[in-house]
């Protein structure tokens, strides 16, 4: 590791994480797949399934301030809720393919710069977000590390300054006069983004557990909703009409979503 690298070596637990699951296997004793497998914290370039019992049991969400990270944050969320903890299964053998650079390359290259602001912001977010929970901050970061625990930081706007003015140097060092204009760019977008985060964490440094508290409050309401119209649904009276009307209000706005 070189220059930014050398504070945040980001390529490292990726690889790790990766050489893990693509060198799972899974047989007789220890990790068997069934009883034992890898926990997963984090799908790259993916999405996860969840079983509806488990998540009307557990009430996973991901906040609304969350824009990097999801499924990271989405389990985050529970992490160590209930007698048995929610995780992502690893399936044997699984290797996430990455088709993107074949045929959108020039997209991504054009994208890098704010694909590392937003990971600034993912650190400072993340950190935040791990302190407002209801879990020890050890206890979260331990369960997390090496790869979604390394945006959990217990210095967070220390590191995301240093990570930024190395990532600048570099850039400035550099020959290449594109690499002097990505500087700038970087230098104006992290100033748009992180200045007002900044800011406001210090005026208020528990704003984000409120707003977290809030998002549960709403997410629980709607599952306790959710739970009333089903039992209103299967009885009869004003309560099962009242559910029905609901139920076929709500099918009209589904409706209204879809992609014709």
């Amino acid at each position: 590791p070189a220059g930014e690298a050398t504070v945040f070596f980001n390529r490292l637990p990726m690889a790790l994480s990766s050489e893990a699951e693509m060198m799972a296997r899974y047989g007789e004793g220890g990790l068997d797949g069934t009883t034992a497998c890898l926990q997963r914290y984090h799908v790259t370039g993916g999405t996860n399934g969840i079983l509806v019992r488990a998540l009307r049991e557990y009430r996973p969400f991901t906040p609304t301030w969350i824009g990097r990270a999801e499924d990271q944050a989405y389990l985050l969320s529970v992490l160590f809720a209930g007698e048995r903890h929610l995780r992502y299964a690893h399936c044997s053998g699984l290797i996430m393919r990455h088709d993107k650079e074949a045929f959108a390359g020039v997209s991504i290259e054009a994208a890098k710069t704010g694909r590392f602001v937003g990971d600034l912001v993912r650190t400072l977010y993340f950190s935040s977000y791990a302190r407002s929970l209801p879990w020890s901050w050890s206890a979260i970061k331990g369960e997390l590390d090496p790869f979604a625990g390394c945006f959990i930081s217990r210095i967070p706007v220390t590191l995301v300054a240093l990570r930024l003015a190395l990532a600048a140097a570099e850039r400035f060092a550099a020959t290449l006069p594109s690499a002097h204009n990505e500087a700038v760019e970087m230098l104006t977008l992290s100033a748009e983004r992180l200045g007002p985060m900044v800011r406001n964490m210090e005026k208020e440094p528990d704003w984000l557990k409120k707003r977290c508290d809030e998002e549960r409050q709403g997410w629980n309401l709607f599952y306790d909703v959710l739970g009333w119209l089903e039992a209103a649904l299967r009885g009869a009276g004003p309560s099962g009409e009242t559910a029905a009307k609901l139920r076929r209000e709500a099918m009209k706005l589904m409706d209204q979503c879809r992609i014709r």
